[in-house]
């Protein structure tokens, strides 16, 4: 007797499920104590179809952080492409990047971490950063200095300069916070800076102006 047949329709719904409920406990619990089997019941599936649509662990995880994070980057991929006035595709791209990390900043402040105690997902994410967002930020950076709207400093170390001033801050005072590395009201006080998005444009514009050639 021939075994039936799984629906295509139903794979691509129980694959989709899993993705979804390892994105959620990821979130909230962390890459690192993320478990198949806390997966799989989430998710309403059985191991068995876990290990048919993923085969490990490892594998599943790089497909969970790149649900993740594949928005945001064909956000600023976008952004790269668009036909504006250079300094204003950087801004776009800058502010966009920064309202995202914002929105997930617990999550960041713990890919962080976990990266930090061996988790090889994350890490593997970390590492192929400079791939990424990355690049397309020192393209942006470029193409501002061409313009003249940038002074002709090392684009990277310009880029440095941004990321600090800008992105860095979210996931770094969000992790002072929850951890209690910080006063508690200094760190308060920092977070909300640094979760303000006009806060940050404000910030943005001091540091362009002081990127500008004529600074």
């Amino acid at each position: 007797m021939a075994l039936p047949r799984r629906s295509p329709a139903k794979a691509a719904d129980t694959r989709e499920r899993l993705l979804l409920a390892g994105l959620a406990l990821a979130q909230r619990d962390g890459i690192k104590r993320l478990t198949v089997r806390a997966v799989a019941r989430q998710a309403g599936a059985n191991l068995g179809s876990f290990v048919h649509h993923f085969g490990t662990r490892d594998a599943f995880l790089d497909e969970v952080i790149e649900r993740w994070y594949a928005p945001v980057f064909e956000r600023l991929q976008l952004d790269a492409a668009a036909a504006l006035v250079p300094l204003e595709a950087l801004r776009t791209a800058l502010l966009h990047l920064v309202g995202w990390l914002v929105d997930n900043r617990a999550f960041v402040a713990q890919l962080v971490l976990d990266a930090a105690a061996g988790e090889a997902a994350a890490q593997r994410f970390v590492r192929s950063l400079d791939a990424r967002h990355p690049v397309l930020l020192l393209a942006l950076i470029q193409r501002a200095q061409q313009a003249g709207a940038l002074r002709r400093d090392d684009p990277l170390h310009q880029l440095l300069f941004l990321m600090t001033t800008l992105a860095v801050p979210v996931p770094m005072f969000h992790m002072a916070l929850r951890q209690g590395a910080a006063p508690p009201a200094l760190a308060q006080a920092l977070t909300a800076f640094t979760t303000d998005l006009a806060q940050v444009e404000l910030r943005l514009g001091w540091a362009l102006r002081g990127l500008a050639p004529h600074a």
